[in-house]
């Protein structure tokens, strides 16, 4: 089979292949920015939107990814932008079947050390009404012991002085709200999608603190009172894109995708309905199955203590038993009963009931996502960054089960 090129230009011919986006995407205009747009984001919100394209709908609502790290995000930009910001998208079930389709709703990516402008303008125009974040746990620059925000980070130093291009992400959506002060155009709404609780008020807690440092009281009585920050629930488990997944793709479909995106199939998303001035400003996410709700801390508590605490349980055991695939991992019946026990024993009795949502069933569905071989994550991906997530997943239900003697 000949490989075609991702690509607007070859859609009609991939079509025959596998499914494409079924909306022009000329008529795709940008409503959204991205901090972020990694293989989560793609998996997740971005497929979530596309859902809503295909149907017709969100079309105002295109994504535009921003990266700013040095590194990962200079390879992104260079991986998605000559295919038109078009990737594949694998959901692989634990019982061998998949589903893969080609994703449209990412209309462009800039890279912000290219052009720290031109990203600050495309986020100050009216056109923009929401900007989303996946920038990892430990993204929102807070002392894990103290909980303040480091007001001494280089990059936060660098970024107070106004004449220096922007580094974080705070002085982007600073700066980008400044100018839509003083232009007089009605704010952003600021949505977080990280797994931490409550993510939208510690979002806002981090922004508010850089524009205290940066000392305009006007700015930041504005931001205080006028940027919404909804919180949201996220889940799906997606692992780092490998070689062998941009090769297997090449070979099944015939498509050549610079970085593809392999997920389980299972998703989720609850989100509050924060979005100043309602439908107006943000897609119509419950067509696609999004949960909007008024009290989003029960389902944040349920999916952060029992998935991914219950993934540090994994990482640093399976680890040490000499595993490095999660599913061999939790395959291991003592690893496999640790797990369970920790679920039943310290993270449910921390939990708030939730309507509809039967806590047995969910921590079975969790154990069997766990052992889903298909996607190939690894022991090693949940062991990364444990000084940010652990505080944050486990942490908390140490302290509720001793406050709860």
């Amino acid at each position: 089979m000949n490989k075609l090129t991702l690509s607007n230009e070859n859609l009609k011919d991939i079509a025959e292949r596998l499914p494409v986006p079924q909306y022009d995407r000329k008529s795709v205009t940008p409503g959204i920015m991205h901090f972020g747009a990694s293989a989560f984001h793609r998996a997740h919100q971005a497929k979530y939107l596309d859902d809503l394209m295909n149907e017709g709908k969100a079309l105002d609502f295109g994504i535009i990814g921003v990266g700013i790290m040095k590194g990962f995000d200079e390879r992104m930009r260079d991986a998605l932008k000559p295919q038109d910001c078009l990737y594949t998208l694998v959901a692989k079930d634990p019982f061998g079947s998949r589903d893969a389709r080609v994703v449209g709703s990412i209309v462009d990516y800039l890279y912000g050390p290219d052009d720290e402008e031109r990203v600050l303008e495309k986020m100050a125009s009216p056109e923009i009404k929401i900007v989303s974040l996946t920038i990892t746990e430990g993204g929102y620059n807070f002392d894990q012991i103290t909980g303040e925000f480091i007001a001494d980070n280089p990059d936060v130093i660098h970024d107070l002085n106004p004449a220096n291009p922007p580094r974080t992400v705070f002085a982007y959506i600073y700066r980008a709200l400044k100018l839509r002060k003083d232009r007089g155009v009605r704010p952003f709404t600021v949505m977080s999608c990280d797994n931490i609780q409550e993510n939208g008020t510690v979002c806002k807690k981090a922004i508010l603190a850089f524009a205290g440092l940066v000392g305009d009281e006007g700015q930041t009585r504005w931001i205080d009172s006028e940027v919404h920050f909804p919180s949201c629930m996220v889940d799906r488990i997606t692992p780092r894109t490998t070689e062998e997944d941009i090769a297997d793709i090449a070979f099944e479909y015939g498509v050549a995708d610079n970085w593809p995106v392999v997920t389980e199939d299972f998703i989720q998303w609850v989100l509050t309905d924060d979005f100043g001035d309602g439908e107006s400003t943000r897609p119509p996410y419950e067509d696609a199955g999004v949960l909007i709700v008024n009290d989003i801390i029960p389902y944040e508590l349920m999916k952060l203590r029992l998935l991914n605490a219950s993934h540090q349980g994994i990482a640093y055991f399976g680890h040490l038993m000499g595993y490095e695939l999660v599913d061999e991992a939790v395959k291991d019946p003592l690893l496999r009963e640790f797990l369970a026990a920790y679920m039943d024993r310290e993270a449910t009795p921390t939990l708030q009931p939730i309507p509809g949502v039967d806590f047995a069933l969910y921590k079975k569905t969790l154990l069997d996502r766990f052992s889903n071989a298909a996607i190939k994550d690894t022991v090693a991906r949940l062991a990364a960054e444990a000084s940010d997530r652990i505080p944050k997943w486990l942490v908390p239900v140490i302290e509720d089960r001793i406050a709860q003697g």
